[in-house]
């Protein structure tokens, strides 16, 4: 029996799914995370939603794990809707600007709703 398949289409806004990772969180000071870090971080966050972005939802991997993620590579996961590919461009390249990038390693998969679980 053959079943055919047709290419996906790209459906917007677009499902991006953000891996974050704490790579230079755990060498910075108390002091650093409180007054600097944290307020980037979420002073960038908000950034997002002035492009468009809506987060759709979050999971912290940290109920059953402590320090580096490891061989995962993030411990946390950041599920967005995103109107286009130039706003993902920008949301990740905002890290690079504020320096965020020398404490958290951030990484977009670009995708779309699975098709047998939301229409």
């Amino acid at each position: 029996m053959s079943v055919k398949h047709e290419a996906p289409a790209i459906s917007y806004p677009l499902r991006v799914l953000f891996e974050f990772e704490s790579n230079g969180w755990f060498e910075a000071s108390a002091a650093e995370r409180e007054q600097q870090i944290l307020p980037a971080l979420k002073e960038v966050l908000a950034s997002w939603e002035a492009l468009g972005a809506k987060l759709v939802g979050t999971l912290d991997r940290d109920v059953f794990t402590a320090g580096r993620a490891g061989n995962k590579g993030w411990h946390a996961v950041w599920l967005y809707d995103v109107p286009d590919l130039q706003s993902v461009v920008t949301m990740t390249h905002q890290f690079r600007a504020t320096g965020l990038d020398r404490y958290f390693r951030l990484e977009a998969i670009v995708g779309r709703k699975f098709f047998l679980l939301e229409r």
